[in-house]
């Protein structure tokens, strides 16, 4: 089964279209470029029955000559395959990352190598996201919700909402499954949060708390979701639409939401990609690093008050904030969305103000600028080499300690260079940025520090317009109706990630809320589990070859490996089994650890991927795993 909103686009029994997907998996280009040609085909809407583009075709039967014509084509790079076991989905990278990690330890040198090659390749070909992915996305949906005279179909609320869900599906690269579990587990946190709530105590309950946070990648999914909606509701209404600011036409409007739409998907892309390479193939973030940078520097203002962004996911353990990274007509803006001041350099000042409420002074700070410089001057590439390094740590920092990674980001105690922004006028660059009060915890920061950028981009009148939209959604109906099903203490039990924008809980011990550790965190207690060093777990097999032997199974695990799926919170681990020892594997598991395995896939006749639920894995497992001796 594919995304239903590829069904539009696939047109599998028609010959042309069956030509570009067998030469693609033939990896002939001349055919394929013949048939692109003499059919006026765009590479990106032909899928075939699976929802896989010539890219992922190319790519799965490893010809990489005709992925990287495919990609030269403009073949959509941050696009999962259309099935609905988001499980198998993947993007291309992903295979790619998955086929080296496969190979690793085999003799094929040369194909090994070519795949490496082809992955920093990939990197360095991304784009922002493609408006025309979100355009079609909008316009599937509007198209459902109005008939052919352009007149609004009366629709009920679960065929709106199953619309809204294939939509925001096809863009975030999430089946629709997981997407609606997010939207309901997501929105009593992110409902709280915009309100600066951090608790609620019901009577013989238990607290429900809203200031553990969540991970950067659930929350934008939330934000992405809402937003979406608003810019489905704008195209379909159209001008009949009631409630617009004043003196701000439908047009400008739209313009800005899918505009900011787009900025967010990058972000969201750009967070999974990152969470996929950091551990096994760091050596892509300098590909990577290189690619932001371009494609800061390919970003087109079209007036002289016009200010492009990309913003990216850092910060530290326990708190998240935005590195937005914006082009102006004539110059690069380095800009740190953060409103925790605790952890900023002492050093370091933001511009800031103090305000008086109600005889109470309070401080209210602008974002910071780390740096500023002019592109089109002859130092430009020395301007961009340090750049990219800038982006490189502070990406690699993510996970690490708070002074370190602050210091970096608020290059502090750095060498000097010749790029500070204290050298340049930048009064008309933040005379319209708003002062925001201080944050005195690093409570709901993913969110917090978000609504800096999303302010700025928008302007203070559309935010506060689009964030009074984003609570008419049918999503906070949907917590409700949950609520209503369930009961509100199913709703006090659910697990709250606590990856990013956590800090020490103050939660009695009976609380029943479980916390999902990071990937780092996971990393630490198995090393002390199995009392291996945490390279041992990190790069060594020490993890598959205890679960292997918990099983009672005598096999080497040389070149098995594990990683969180950054989509569905698995834990998946690729091990060494043939057919009757993967068998008893499973009965083993499954009969001591009910609900451990969410998915299994058969790789070959050596290999087989167990996918566990992390939680229970977490939680159950990895205390029972004994020390390797």
């Amino acid at each position: 089964m594919i995304f239903p909103i590829l069904i539009l686009i696939i047109q599998m029994y028609h010959s042309p279209y069956v030509t570009v997907h067998e030469a693609a998996q033939l990896g002939d280009v001349t055919q394929l470029k013949s048939a692109l040609e003499n059919h006026s085909m765009n590479i990106n809407n032909s899928l075939n029955e699976y929802g896989q583009t010539p890219l992922h075709l190319a790519i799965n039967n490893r010809h990489w000559k005709a992925a990287r014509y495919c990609i030269e084509q403009g073949a959509w790079i941050d696009f999962r395959e259309g099935a609905i076991d988001a499980i198998t989905s993947h993007t291309p990278l992903e295979y790619i990352m998955e086929f080296i990690q496969k190979e690793k330890h085999k003799e094929n040198e040369k194909e090994y190598l070519e795949m490496k090659e082809m992955c920093k390749w990939i990197l360095k070909k991304r784009t922002m996201y493609p408006m025309k992915q979100i355009e079609y996305s909008i316009d599937y949906v509007k198209d459902k919700l109005i008939d052919g005279d352009g007149v609004t179909k009366v629709v009920d609320e679960e065929s709106y909402e199953i619309l809204l869900q294939e939509g925001a599906s096809f863009l975030l690269g999430i089946n629709q499954k997981d997407l609606q579990e997010i939207l309901i587990n997501g929105s009593s946190l992110y409902w709280a949060a915009r309100r600066n709530i951090k608790a609620i105590e019901f009577e013989n309950s238990n607290q429900k708390r809203f200031d553990e946070g969540w991970d950067p990648r659930r929350f934008l999914i939330c934000r992405i979701f809402l937003l979406f909606e608003i810019c489905v509701r704008l195209k379909r209404e159209g001008k009949n639409y009631i409630g617009l600011p004043r003196q701000i036409t439908l047009k400008q409007v739209y313009e800005k939401g899918i505009q900011e739409l787009q900025v967010q998907l990058t972000t969201y892309w750009d967070y999974i990609t990152t969470q996929e390479f950091q551990y096994k193939f760091s050596y892509l973030i300098d590909d990577w690093s290189e690619n932001v940078v371009d494609r800061l520097m390919d970003l087109q203002p079209t007036s002289s008050n016009e200010c492009c962004e990309m913003s990216l996911v850092v910060g530290h353990d326990g708190h998240c904030i935005y590195l937005s990274l914006c082009k102006t007509v004539d110059a690069i803006v380095i800009r740190i969305d953060n409103r925790w001041m605790n952890t900023v350099p002492s050093k370091t000042l933001h511009p800031k103000i103090v305000s008086i409420n109600n005889d109470n002074n309070s401080e209210l700070i602008q974002p910071y600028i780390v740096s500023y410089f002019r592109w089109n001057t002859a130092n430009i590439n020395e301007y961009k080499k340090w750049l990219i390094n800038y982006v490189k740590i502070a990406t690699k920092l993510r996970d690490s300690d708070n002074n370190v990674s602050m210091k970096h980001l608020y290059w502090c105690d750095q060498p000097s260079h010749n790029i500070s922004p204290c050298n340049k006028d930048i009064s008309s660059i933040i005379k319209n940025w708003p002062y925001r009060p201080v944050q005195t915890d690093a409570n709901n920061c993913y969110l917090r520090s978000h609504n800096v950028g999303y302010r700025i981009r928008l302007g203070n009148t559309l935010y506060e317009w689009f964030r009074k939209q984003e609570g008419k959604s049918f999503v906070f109906n949907q917590r409700r109706d949950h609520q209503q099903k369930s009961g509100y203490e199913n709703m006090v039990n659910e697990p709250l990630n606590k990856v990013m924008g956590k800090k020490s809980s103050n939660v009695s011990s009976s609380s029943p809320l479980v916390d999902i550790p990071s990937h780092v965190e996971l990393m630490k207690l198995l090393s002390k589990q199995l009392k291996v060093p945490h390279d041992e777990v990190l790069n060594g097999i020490a993890v598959e070859q205890s679960l292997v032997s918990k099983a009672k199974i005598d096999k080497i695990q040389k070149g098995a490996y594990f990683r969180r799926d950054a989509l569905t919170n698995h834990t998946y681990f690729q091990l060494c089994l043939n057919l009757s020892e993967r068998s008893y594997f499973y009965q083993f598991y499954n009969s001591q650890f009910p609900k451990l395995i969410q998915h299994f896939k058969d790789i070959d006749q050596n290999w087989v991927q167990f996918y566990f639920d992390t939680n229970i894995f977490h939680c159950q497992v990895l205390p029972s795993l004994l020390p390797l001796t």
